[in-house]
């Protein structure tokens, strides 16, 4: 009877402790740091979901504006198993405009060519400088492009990590940050919450 007893105390002290370090053991899968080499940017954020996911890094491009300004492009692809994140960063030869109102056109712009309408905009600070964040959920009557389903969530962010306001008071970057995403709206958030750009000294 001793022994029963004595076994049952052990069997309980055992099942107290696995359930201790179940949440240690999970935490990891529910959110991942990730940091590393974007062309001469350094790039940080946390994924805070269990969805598999991979991050892509492509070579860059070059190209030139209408005006003629050149530019070069480094893109970072979060591949997951159902939603996906786009991070572009374009550095231009000379400072471009990157005040509310040029990321507001850049985001509303990029939400529309996804099939949104009416999207609803936001000026949150983005890695610490002004920016604007866009999101739309699709209901039933925007799904004649047949790329999304009732209820998906697209979110776009446009800011500068190198903007400033210069002497004339118009507010410049040389470097435009842009992310668009269809992962649900609490993982996207921490992302942009989270995010850091590194820009290099030029």
């Amino acid at each position: 009877m001793m022994m029963a007893k004595r076994e049952v105390q052990r069997e309980r002290r055992i099942f107290y402790i696995a359930l201790l370090l179940v949440p240690v053991m999970v935490a990891p899968a529910h959110a991942g740091h990730e940091f590393g080499p974007l062309g001469p940017y350094n790039v940080s954020f946390d994924m805070n979901t269990t969805e598999n996911y991979t991050v892509v890094v492509e070579a860059p491009t070059q190209g030139r504006t209408s005006a003629g300004i050149n530019f070069t492009r480094h893109n970072l692809t979060v591949d997951g198993s159902d939603h996906f994140i786009f991070l572009v960063l374009t550095r231009y030869d000379e400072p471009m405009l990157a005040n509310v109102t040029a990321n507001a056109y850049v985001v509303w712009d990029t939400l529309m060519n996804a099939g949104a309408s009416k999207p609803v905009i936001y000026q949150p600070l983005i890695d610490g400088k002004p920016g604007v964040l866009g999101r739309f959920r699709f209901e039933r009557q925007d799904l004649g492009g047949g790329r999304y389903e009732e209820g998906d969530l697209i979110v776009a962010a446009s800011y500068s990590p190198d903007g400033r306001e210069d002497e004339d008071g118009i507010y410049r970057g040389y470097t435009d940050c842009r992310v668009i995403s269809t992962f649900p709206w609490d993982v996207i958030r921490d992302m942009l919450n989270t995010l850091h750009v590194q820009v290099p000294e030029r």
